[in-house]
């Protein structure tokens, strides 16, 4: 007979349940070290590099509970600029899930949520390049916090009087807005960012046709996303400030992984760290020993980590939605010797490919830097090695990807996450996120990315 699961044993003598109690007095210990460590040089064990140094902690008190109203305003401009500049007098904003929402966050609507500055479940925005703005909504709403913010601000929700009706409350709002006859742009219809067919409903959308016959409708499914690609000093420093929430995460699975240890277990040290030190789930916390870190799927598992594998993490802890990535693969047990050469390369490839970050340059120019050095390695040039930080619905690109034609500017905010595989061990991955400035690029982590080994 097998053993019940809460007395399993790792192979360095520890069950699950003393391997949990474990994780729940490091996250203690966690918080009262300090939140940007240096974690060693590699070849050796990168838990002793934490120690005595001065404390920082993060908590979710120190963290901004909304966007001013100076931040919507800005964004409100610079969508009715873009607007008269595409002939429009309307824009109809549905949900826009990318791949890694739909993965993530299932309540994430990064189109209404970065026009209404909260993720109260908006399914439409009805934005008019003049005038009140509507929120369509579900009852929900009622009585929230955010509900009285939107308020204050100007924002109008609008309910449907038959649960799920989304079109008779669409249709109303445009009425009441005077546009039978306007020239209306849908932010998703189609050739969204990682949803090229759209996501708007069918039914919704034909019934709204129908009772428009006379409006000009036109898809304009780039027209937010390449607006979102420039951010504010705020919103910069809400991605450094979630960017120091992922390396909280990171740390926590420095104390807790080694050979042995549940895959579980980790991940939920992770988690944990990530939520007590914001408030917020984290955008995204997929980790894999021996595979990339994107095949856990997000999701604690029961893998058990094997000496020999490397360690790999999409880690990306969230302030006010907005999500920032950091990536920084540990070997598990003693250091090889391919390890040691692949790490460096990767870590030397970080650096490259920051250094071409350029304003002037485009995302293409950047990326050649890696490509040149995937193809010295035998790899085929292309891979995805760009995710752009916020909401999770700009383009994720290698070379030929979908936004590697935008000209770098002051503003934009990147993970850049160099990835090389090493055949029966995993992925080596070092990234962090950075800000386009207008010398370069700086990076928004404080960690030591020296790789290390966990034993």
């Amino acid at each position: 007979m097998s053993e019940p699961s809460s007395r399993l044993k790792s192979d360095q003598g520890l069950s699950r349940r003393s391997l949990f109690q474990g994780t729940a007095a490091g996250i203690a210990a966690l918080l009262a070290e300090p939140a940007l460590p240096g974690w060693g040089q590699a070849g050796q064990s990168a838990r002793s590099s934490t120690q005595g140094k001065s404390a920082a902690i993060l908590a979710p008190a120190d963290m901004p509970k909304a966007w001013s109203l100076q931040e919507m305003q800005r964004r409100w401009q610079i969508t009715r600029q873009m607007m008269k500049e595409n002939l429009l007098d309307c824009l109809l904003v549905p949900q826009h899930h990318s791949g890694e929402m739909i993965a993530e966050r299932m309540d994430g609507d990064a189109d209404v949520e970065w026009l209404t500055g909260n993720s109260l479940p908006f399914k439409y925005v009805i934005f008019p390049v003049e005038g009140k703005i509507t929120a369509i909504s579900t009852g929900q709403v009622r009585g929230t916090p955010e509900e009285k913010l939107c308020a204050d601000r100007g924002i109008e929700i609008s309910i449907p009087q038959e649960a799920g009706m989304w079109s008779t409350a669409i249709i109303d709002s445009l009425r009441e807005k005077n546009m039978a006859q306007a020239r209306i742009g849908v932010t998703n219809l189609a050739k969204a960012p990682r949803q090229p067919e759209g996501e708007i409903s069918y039914t919704t959308y034909e019934r709204v046709l129908k009772a428009f016959p006379q409006a000009k409708w036109s898809s304009a499914g780039d027209l937010l996303w390449r607006l979102k690609f420039v951010h504010s000093q705020e919103e910069i420093a809400v991605l450094e400030k979630a960017t120091l929430v992922s390396e909280i995460g990171l740390r926590a699975m420095m104390d807790t992984a080694r050979p042995g240890v549940i895959q579980r277990v980790v991940w939920l040290a992770m988690f944990n760290a990530m939520v007590n030190a914001s408030g917020e789930r984290p955008w995204r916390l997929s980790i894999s020993a021996g595979a990339p870190a994107n095949s856990s799927l997000n999701r604690p598992l029961e893998d058990v980590m094997l000496a020999g594998k490397i360690l790999s993490q999409e880690c990306s802890g969230c302030v006010l939605g907005y999500g920032s990535q950091v990536n920084q693969s540990v070997m598990l047990g003693p250091a090889t010797d391919d390890w040691t050469s692949m790490s460096q390369y990767c870590l030397e490839t970080f650096h490259a490919v920051l250094d071409a970050i350029v304003p002037g340059k485009s995302i293409h120019d950047a990326l050649a830097v890696y490509d040149k050095r995937l193809v010295a390695k035998g790899a085929k040039p292309g891979g995805l090695i760009i995710h752009s930080g916020g909401l999770g619905d700009l383009p994720r690109t290698g070379s030929n990807g979908q936004g590697s034609d935008v000209v770098l500017e002051a503003g934009m905010v990147f993970d850049i996450k160099p990835g090389f595989v090493l055949k029966d061990r995993g992925e080596v991955q070092i990234g962090d996120s950075v800000v386009v400035t207008e010398k370069g690029a700086r990076r928004l982590g404080k960690r030591d990315l020296t790789p290390s080994n966990l034993v």
